[in-house]
Order: structure tokens, then sequence, then C-alpha cells
């Protein structure tokens, strides 16, 4: 077998605990001052450039709990920027747990198909200089998935998390400590990091691989003027009258109970409530207001189909519910996010687009 050549691997910092470093007077984990102190610390790792030739940018150190829409713009818009580097053959972008799948999400819409290099996401639950870090592991990983993907020629945006690595669209966070904090519950794995290397989902990723006649076009405009929430036993939809009736709310998602069912009973109501029934509520936001309503799941690997056996449901898309099929909720939110970003406020328009696969994120 021919030995893979070399490939330059770009490291993006972002923030994470992945690049903090541990102050030893405070006894604390704080977040690195500059590219030096980061360097140093990734430097701690010489097998990092057994496999790749490294170069590494620091750009935010953000605790992710702090990333917006705003992070994804400048993120998405300095790939674009590196991406005409023709010296970089792949990034790895280092990034905060809590909101790794949402940017994730972003960058996939956001650079779309015309993606000439993979893009991989990682983080750690513990920094490097830590006694049983998973910093170090992540790290070799990550840079052995971006090398190997640039070799094979897949371009997409993927997780790179313990030994998994994973659709970034299709991720979601299973677990605020476990070594293993994300998983792809309603979609299968690219792939497999084992003793003996990489363990290619071949059959899923030839249909993400770089295409030359795909030109990278940035689209990473994103409206964070919309809300989600989880539907709970006995809530009132009149909660929201307020808010909607602000003009600030472009779009509303409700997280089904189960396979994208909302409850159908009439609310004990009072003279000031406009609406007795959540039915009620997707009708009169939908035709009166010209708000999409999306009916997604709060499930792992859950599904929000109208063509189910589930009056609930089936009710809810008579009503002018938009169902969110089987997109996370990560990113149903997303995805709505850059629709209405992008321009997008007809709702059979924005029904067409969120059901329109864009780069693997939907069935």
């Amino acid at each position: 077998m021919q030995k893979m050549k070399k490939k330059n691997i770009l490291i993006i910092c972002y923030g994470g605990t992945i690049v903090m470093i541990v102050d030893r007077k405070k006894k604390s984990v704080v977040e690195a001052e500059n590219i030096n102190d980061i360097k140093e610390a990734i430097n701690q790792i010489p097998s990092l450039n057994e496999k790749a030739n490294i170069d590494i940018d620091f750009l935010e150190k953000k605790d992710s709990s702090n990333v917006s829409p705003k992070d994804w713009k400048q993120l998405s818009k300095y790939i674009a920027e590196k991406h005409r580097d023709k010296k970089v053959d792949g990034f790895v972008v280092t990034h905060g747990t809590n909101t790794m799948a949402y940017t994730a999400s972003a960058l996939s819409l956001s650079l779309g198909r015309g993606l000439q290099k993979p893009i991989i996401i990682t983080g750690s639950q513990l920094p490097l200089e830590e006694y049983g870090t998973d910093a170090r592991f992540n790290f070799e990983n990550a840079i052995l998935t971006a090398s190997e993907a640039a070799d094979k020629g897949y371009a997409e945006v993927m997780i790179c998390f313990s030994d998994v690595i994973l659709r970034g669209n299709r991720s979601v966070k299973v677990s605020e400590s476990d070594f293993k904090a994300f998983n792809t519950p309603a979609f299968p794995q690219l792939g497999w990091i084992r003793s003996t290397g990489i363990i290619w989902n071949q059959a899923i990723l030839e249909d993400f691989k770089a295409n030359i006649n795909n030109n990278l076009i940035l689209k990473n405009n994103f409206c964070e003027d919309i809300i989600s929430i989880d539907l709970i036993p006995g809530q009132n939809p009149n909660m929201l009258n307020k808010l909607i009736n602000s003009n600030k709310c472009k779009g509303i998602i409700l997280k089904s109970h189960g396979a994208g069912s909302v409850p159908t009973y009439k609310f004990v109501s009072n003279k000031k409530d406009k609406y007795n029934s959540y039915l009620e509520f997707i009708k009169g936001v939908t035709y009166e207001k010209k708000i999409p309503v999306i009916v997604a799941t709060k499930f792992l690997g859950g599904n929000a189909y109208k063509e189910i056996n589930d009056e609930c449901a089936v009710e809810a898309i008579k009503n002018g519910a938009i169902s969110g099929k089987d997109l996370t909720d990560v990113m149903t939110e997303v995805k709505l996010m850059w629709i209405l970003g992008n321009g997008f406020d007809n709702i059979k328009e924005i029904k067409r687009k969120l059901h329109y696969n864009y780069v693997g994120e939907i069935g």
C-alpha cells in the first residue's frame, strides 16, 4: 500500500477546554492569553507532527456557551479565505463542547457543497495538562482524521471526539462529562478510530467527496429572531403572545413530546386568551401572523413526520405546522435561522428549503 503523503493541516483555535491551560498558582483552568501559550500546550504532543505538517492560527478563546451566529459568520468567513490557500489540505477547529454541534451545523450550511477540504471540529472534557486528559487523544485523532479525509477527498464538516467521526450537522451532545460526548443517533457514524487506524464508512462518504466543479459560495447569514421551546404538559401557548405581537419573532420551533405531536385538547382559558388550543395557536400564528411554526422532536434519533399514525401530529400539520422530519433539534434551529437569514420569509418557501437536503442534514 502506498504511503500517504504528509498533509498540511491548519489548526484554528476557537476556544474550548482543549486549548485552556492550568494555572498552578490559582489551581484552576484558565483561558490562554495568546497564541504562544496555545502553541506551547500543543507542542506537548510531538506526535501531531508525525501525521501532518501543522500550522496554528489563534482566532478566539471563547467559552462555547457564549458562541453566537456572529461567531459562525466569523469562523466560516475565515475558513473560506484559508480554503483558497492551495498549501492548506484540511482544517482542525478547536471548540467547546456546549455548542459544538451548533457550530458544526452552521459551518456545513454556510460553506455548502463547494467545500473541497475537510473541516474537523474537536474539543475535550479536560485540558491538555490535566491528568487523564482526553485532549491529547482527541487532538491526535482529529489531525489523523483531517489528514486521511484530505487524502481520500472527503470534504465535509465532521466532529471527531473520542474514537468516533461524525457528520457535524447530524451530531448532538449526549453527555456533559463522558469522554464519548457526541453521537449521531439518527444517522450512521462516518468513521471509527481503532488501534489499526480509521475505518471509514465509505458508502456514506462517497456522496460528499470534493467536487472541483462546485465553487465554494459563502452563505453565512443567520437570523437570531426565533424561539424554540419544549412542549410540556399543560403549557399554555398564549404565554408567547407578547413575543409574537412584538413583530420581532420570525420563526417558532415547538419540540414535541413524540414524533411531531402537539396537544390537541382545549385549555380552560380566560377571556384574555386568544388561543384555546395549540392547534388554534399554530393556525393563527401561521396564517394570520405569517410566522412559520416548525414541529420538531426533542428525542435523540427521533423523527417528526406527517406520514405516521399519530392523530396529534397529523392535526398539527393540517393546521399549518411544518414537520422538522429527522433534523436534529440543533439543526432545526440552525437551519431555520439560516433560511431566514438568507432573506426567505414566505412560509411555503421556508418549508421547501427546510425539507431540502443541502449538506446531508436531512433524510
